[in-house]
């Protein structure tokens, strides 16, 4: 019951992950735009220091998204997929560490899309096991590492 009411919340994170890979363009630049304004102003940008109303809003709606994904994340953690939540997260905290010397070149570009999309598959991949698959993934996992 309880994992039921959480995956059916993680569908609700699947569609704002489909959501951020639609406007990745936009919201590519609306970052990139907010790190050239810290750097050279010296502070974050207000509501009216935006370019556009429309721009304001989706960096404030991708900010909201990012924070009910790390939050439905955090409790995956307690459920029976934690493993692979765990893994999520190392990889995540890896890859942003990896990429920061290339950050807000085509290559940096390329593998933050492509990342995304490999989070949107998980996501998908545990919303669809749990309630149609049922595939026992850690002892899929165990055998494949120990054959």
């Amino acid at each position: 019951m309880i994992g039921d009411i959480y995956y059916s919340i993680g569908i609700l994170v699947l569609f704002s992950v489909l959501s951020t890979i639609l406007k990745f363009g936009k919201i590519y630049s609306i970052k990139e735009w907010i790190e050239k304004y810290e750097k050279v102003i010296g502070r974050k940008p207000t509501k009216k220091d935006y370019r556009t109303k429309k721009e304001y809003s989706i960096s404030e709606s991708n900010k909201i998204l990012s924070v009910f994904e790390m939050i439905w994340i955090l409790f995956g953690l307690f459920s029976n997929s934690w493993y692979i939540f765990l893994s999520f997260l190392i990889l995540s905290s890896l890859l942003n560490i990896l990429i920061k010397p290339i950050k807000w070149t085509i290559a940096y570009k390329i593998i933050v899309f492509t990342f995304i999309l490999s989070k949107m598959s998980l996501y998908l991949y545990l919303i669809s096991n749990h309630f149609f698959l049922h595939i026992e993934t850690y002892n899929v996992i165990l055998n494949q590492i120990f054959k």
